[in-house]
């Protein structure tokens, strides 16, 4: 009889501890999914945090580059031009006060930036890279030869008007050699 009895007292126990145990087993299944749950939605507003940090970037890359850059020259100033040129000052000797020079300027632009084509009486050819900016070009060529660079030459132009722009034009040449022109353009007719 002992046995019988030793037999259902561990048969109560061990149901008791499976009660228990399943009810523990429960409550932590509860309390993992909650957390599961909790860590999901952490988990989504960090990745609505990164994408709103990297929109913000990247639309303040876009206003800085476009605050900055323009992609095509205005009406006004896009077509052909007749400038004139005078020699302000000089250090060189090939430049001397007051000599003039007459050029067809073309503002041109396509998908690599703005660009300016000149053109003397002789078909001398240059081509400038530009920016425009507060009412202000600024055109630079860097000309380069075999043996390495022969000078630089920059224009900047204030916008006065549809029908007259003026400015200066620095070429820098080695040996120290400087010459200031100022510059008037008027749009060419033709």
């Amino acid at each position: 009889m002992k046995k019988i009895q030793y037999i259902i007292f561990l048969s109560i126990l061990i149901t008791s501890c499976n009660r228990s145990g399943n009810a523990d087993l429960q409550e932590r299944e509860t309390l993992l999914a909650q957390k599961e749950k909790d860590f999901a939605l952490k988990e989504n507003e960090y990745k609505g945090l990164i994408a709103m940090r990297d929109s913000l970037r990247s639309a303040k890359l876009k206003a800085a580059d476009t605050s900055a850059v323009v992609r095509s020259w205005p009406d006004s100033i896009a077509g052909l031009w007749n400038s004139r040129l005078i020699c302000r000052a000089s250090t060189c000797n090939n430049y001397v006060i007051g000599d003039q020079r007459n050029e067809q300027w073309q503002f041109t632009a396509d998908s690599t930036g703005l660009y300016l084509k000149t053109t003397s009486k002789n078909k001398t050819m240059n081509l400038f890279k530009g920016t425009l900016q507060d009412n202000r070009i600024t055109l630079v060529e860097q000309r380069d030869s075999i043996g390495g660079s022969r000078g630089k030459i920059q224009i900047n132009i204030d916008l006065i008007g549809a029908n007259l722009m003026r400015g200066t034009q620095t070429i820098q040449t080695k040996g120290d050699c400087q010459a200031n022109f100022s510059v008037e353009l008027t749009p060419n007719e033709k």
